[in-house]
């Protein structure tokens, strides 16, 4: 066997330039990809569409024998595709984004193609290229129960093509034991997400709006949004009509180390978001044992156990949200268990080692049959 034999093929909308969800995939794809390749005498090409920093070496190993960044250019995507193709043969393609997929279409036999589904754009009505190109690719990797309904539930496709690949927490979200907040002070609710008007769904504004009731029956909390974007002005806006802006303080984009600071110290972390695809930022609180609150919708029923590691509320319920805030703020007993069942879960599904399994083990039945096709021993 040769390193020729087992040639993949990513291709990611994005992988360093962000630092969303699908972001924290597509590293995750790379480096359970690259792992695989160097046990397996194989080499790795990802190419990113929308990166233009050079790729964190953590996460892209020797099983790489390409890393094509285009910086946004989609003419200078395709065209990598397609060189890649006509010179590399490539064994396995995985497409990174429904997005994406219509690529599939240019792939040519023996090469199998897998997409992945990752959130609300496969929760609709696919385009009729994206319908075709689902229809042709050989697997569909989704990273939840609920957009693998979701997808099978709004365009003909053949189930027994549509599989699990979850998220897992960044193999390098490191969980330090630095000194804890002052328990003498207000407690701590944190959110983590991206602020854009486009994705008001993920209920900070809920979230604000539950603060009165909260501050009058608990007393002063210290409610910190994490993360930037063109909703902060009507999110600030809110605070000021209530009068609890001085609960409420916007956080900006912060380096890993500040942001793990801000885990570390949290009473309870809280966003009822109605369109998760799944919810990374849940893991990242129950690496820290914390308490989590999530909407009660989409993918976030993938991560959080309701009434066991954590509860779910309906995102415009803004009376049951403080309910479940204040329940959880005067129980100590019931914050701890809900904390330390979470991180539970986390460790029993949601590591990387988890998701590297999950994808090694795919890749060996395709790769496997792949070269079986070519004849190669």
């Amino acid at each position: 066997m040769t390193p020729s034999d087992n040639r993949i093929l990513l291709l990611l909308p994005e992988a360093f330039e962000g630092s969303g969800g699908i972001q924290m995939y597509c590293r995750c794809l790379c480096l359970a990809a690259g792992r695989w390749a160097e046990r397996n005498y194989g080499s790795v090409c990802a190419i990113v569409l929308n990166d233009r920093t050079a790729p964190d070496m953590r996460y892209v190993s020797d099983g790489f024998g390409a890393f094509i960044r285009t910086g946004g250019s989609k003419m200078r995507f395709v065209r990598s595709y397609l060189t890649q193709i006509a010179t590399s043969k490539p064994d396995l393609i995985v497409i990174g984004h429904i997005s994406l997929s219509p690529l599939a279409l240019l792939a040519k036999p023996p090469a199998k193609v897998s997409v992945i589904a990752y959130g609300i754009e496969a929760w609709r009505s696919l385009t009729f290229a994206q319908r075709k190109a689902l229809r042709r690719a050989d697997r569909i990797l989704a990273i939840s129960e609920y957009t693998r309904s979701e997808l099978l539930k709004r365009n003909r496709l053949d189930p027994s093509k549509v599989t699990l690949l979850p998220c897992s927490l960044d193999p390098h979200w490191f969980v330090d034991d630095g000194p804890q907040a002052d328990p003498s002070s207000p407690p701590i609710l944190l959110t983590v997400g991206r602020l854009m008007r486009d994705e008001a769904y993920k209920g900070v504004d809920s979230v604000i709006q539950s603060l009165p009731e909260i501050v009058r029956e608990f007393g002063p909390v210290d409610y910190r949004v994490v993360g930037y974007g063109d909703d902060i002005p009507r999110l600030k806006e809110i605070a000021d009509r209530l009068a609890i802006s001085q609960y409420v303080t916007f956080m900006g984009q912060l380096s890993e180390g500040r942001l793990r600071e801000l885990y570390r110290n949290c009473s309870l972390f809280v966003m009822p978001s109605e369109k998760e695809g799944f919810g990374i930022v849940f893991l990242e609180a129950m690496a820290y044992a914390k308490p989590v609150i999530g909407g009660a919708h989409a993918g976030t029923f993938s991560v959080i156990d309701d009434e066991k590691t954590g509860v779910l509320v309906n995102r415009l319920d803004v009376k049951g949200l403080s309910r479940s805030i204040l329940r959880i703020l005067k129980d100590d007993e019931l914050r701890l268990r809900f904390g330390r069942a979470g991180h539970e879960r986390l460790l029993s599904r949601f590591t990387f080692k988890n998701f590297e399994n999950n994808f090694h083990s795919f890749l060996d039945s395709h790769l496997g049959s792949s070269r079986e096709s070519r004849g190669i021993n």
